[in-house]
C-alpha cells in the first residue's frame, strides 16, 4: 500500500484521493469484476467517477460498482489496493 494512502478499504480510499489536497482522484484507474466481457474484468478510470456512495462507485454516465467487485486500484501507475484472494474451505 502506498505510504500517502492510510484507507484500506475502497470507499475510503476514494474519498482520500478525491478531498487529500496533493492527491486528485483522476488520477487513478480500478479495475472490477464486470461479468459479460472477455476475462470478465473491465478497467476504468477515475476521471469517469461520478460519485462515491455508501455502498457503490458511480461512474460516468449511471453505472453503479459495488465496492466488493472492485479488485484493484492504481494511483499514477502504482497499486494502492487490491483485493485479497478468496479462501474456500
Amino acid at each position: 500500500m502506498n505510504d500517502d494512502i492510510k484507507s484500506k478499504h475502497p470507499r475510503d480510499i476514494f474519498n482520500e484521493l478525491k478531498w487529500k489536497e496533493d492527491m486528485g482522484i483522476n488520477e487513478c484507474s480500478i479495475e472490477y469484476i464486470h461479468r459479460g466481457v472477455p476475462g470478465n474484468t473491465k478497467t476504468i478510470s477515475g476521471e469517469d467517477i461520478v460519485g462515491i456512495g455508501h455502498s457503490f462507485l458511480t461512474f460516468y454516465p449511471d453505472t453503479m460498482i459495488p465496492y466488493h467487485r472492485i479488485l484493484q486500484i492504481k494511483y499514477k501507475g502504482k497499486t494502492i489496493y487490491e483485493k485479497a484472494a478468496q479462501k474456500h474451505v
